[in-house]
């Protein structure tokens, strides 16, 4: 790993506050989800001590952004274009007031499907600072940390995802992704040996 930055997925009001979207579907236990940003912090607290860029990305939602095959989703996970999940400039869709904010020097990437890298501004912008390696931390891990894993080894990245930086409502699906992630993308580490390797 020559230069590393390191990328936090979808550190959302909606995804980890307790009265989130997310939130109510589980009766505000959101504890597994704080449990991640908290190493999250430590992560990025390692990561500015290293001079490490750090990429802040949001999702938002509305018909208006969401490409069509991302609508036709909707109906199929339960969603009403009226109350999207992360809908554009509403409280759900700012970051979570207890991840460490975004400073002027970092990167912040909005996002409307799972994949960071859709936006092309964000390969290019890593590859202008030098960057070889992601380390890809945030929620839900399943969905747009693995569709960011993807995305960033297929623009020719190395990918790390130190276990604990990333979570999910679902431990069994979160284990299987990030058991793909091990089989064909990246490297599954711990965030002691991610800090250390900065």
């Amino acid at each position: 790993m020559e230069r590393a930055a390191v990328i936090v997925v979808d550190v959302q009001n909606d995804f980890v506050h307790p009265t989130g979207k997310v939130g109510e579907e589980i009766d505000g236990d959101v504890s597994g989800l704080l449990k991640a940003v908290a190493e999250i912090n430590r992560l990025i607290v390692a990561a500015r001590a290293a001079s490490a860029p750090v990429v802040y990305v949001r999702v938002t939602h509305s018909p208006t952004v969401d490409a069509p095959s991302y609508r036709a989703r909707y109906e199929v996970r339960g969603m009403s274009a009226d109350d999207l999940l992360c809908a554009d400039g509403s409280w759900g869709a700012e970051f979570y007031k207890g991840l460490l904010e975004p400073r002027p020097e970092d990167l912040v990437v909005t996002k409307h499907g799972y994949d960071a890298f859709a936006q092309d501004s964000l390969t290019d912008r890593l590859h202008e600072l030098g960057v070889d390696t992601v380390i890809v931390t945030g929620v839900v891990t399943e969905l747009c940390v693995m569709g960011t894993v993807s995305g960033g080894f297929e623009r020719g990245f190395h990918v790390l995802v130190p276990r604990e930086t990333t979570a999910s409502i679902d431990n069994a699906a979160a284990e299987a992704a990030l058991s793909l992630i091990a089989g064909f993308y990246g490297t599954v580490v711990s965030v002691d040996d991610c800090i250390r390797s900065l």
